[in-house]
């Protein structure tokens, strides 16, 4: 994803045995233009076996993220999906800063459509689910078009119930993403099958109104089906208090707890799917004029 020369490191872990191993995507750092408010970023996944057929990117320069989730059924046709969700989201951060770069405006399902051509006229074999989001000015749009999730949180003040007592913070959902299913195990999905580009169109388009201090969770299935909603925002309550904590720290405490619920569920709840985890965190916050944007992802070829 671009060619520029300094290098940061995005860990895309596999699960072997009990242990963690790491290999490492690069990414690549861009300068930022100003707005009112803008994304911090971490992201990251734990494929469940090999590359993993997941995709992510997250761009800080973008204030953008993107999520696929390969098919894992073409396995049985020789296929790795893995290459069909990777080349989806390469196609779309490119479109993403061509329109950044001549200052057009957020068209998450107009860079959905030409990405989902390029990869067509590649003649890349496979299917994937899809999730976007971009954040411009305090508006963040999000796309979506099958199973994969995102849960959006606004830190709130609670008021004691008597005088005297306590103020204490609480997460409000502000979002919550739904799954869209043909019927279980089988999400809406573009595939290289497709005839035309009719699939993108069942997509949902939601646009939400941001505040400095939101959190923005979203991840693969990996993720939702090992962690419940109520867990999520125990956890990212306790992120929030412990504000020297980055947005990649957050990132990484999610993924390993989602590993570790798909190796060992409990009696009662969500976990045991191992599958393929992939997540991004975003946290908003007020812009800068210029900084360093890193681009996250396992996207290379």
């Amino acid at each position: 994803l671009g060619s520029h020369a300094t290098a940061a490191m995005a860990a895309c872990r596999t699960i072997t045995g009990g242990a963690v191993s790491s290999t490492f995507r690069r990414g690549r750092h861009f300068a930022a233009k100003g707005g009112r408010l803008q994304l911090t970023l971490g992201a990251g996944c734990i494929p469940k076996a090999g590359s993993g057929e997941d995709a992510f990117f997250a761009s800080l320069s973008l204030s953008a993220f993107g999520l696929a989730d390969g098919v894992g059924g073409w396995v049985d046709r020789g296929v790795d999906a893995g290459k069909f969700s990777r080349a989806l989201l390469r196609h779309v951060h490119e479109r993403m800063r061509n329109r950044s770069a001549a200052l057009q405006r957020v068209d998450l399902p107009g860079v959905a459509s030409e990405a989902f051509q390029a990869v067509r006229q590649e003649s890349f074999e496979g299917s994937c689910t899809l999730l976007l989001g971009q954040l411009q000015q305090d508006a963040m749009s999000l796309l979506n078009l099958g199973d994969c999730g995102i849960l959006v949180l606004r830190p709130m003040e609670q008021l004691p119930r008597f005088h005297g007592g306590t103020v204490t913070t609480q997460m409000r959902n502000l979002y919550r993403s739904s799954s869209m299913l043909h019927r279980r195990n089988l999400p809406w999905q573009l595939s290289s099958e497709d005839k035309d580009l009719s699939s993108l169109s069942h997509y949902d388009l939601v646009t939400l109104k941001l505040r400095r201090g939101d959190l923005l969770i979203a991840g693969t299935d990996g993720l939702f089906d090992n962690i419940g909603d109520l867990e999520l925002k125990s956890m990212a309550l306790a992120h929030h208090k412990g504000r020297d904590r980055s947005a990649q720290a957050f990132a990484d405490t999610l993924l390993q707890r989602a590993a570790d619920a798909a190796r060992a569920p409990a009696e009662f709840g969500p976990g045991g799917k191992l599958d393929d985890i992939a997540i991004v965190v975003a946290e908003v916050q007020t812009a800068t004029p210029t900084f360093q944007g890193t681009i996250l992802s396992n996207t290379d070829e």
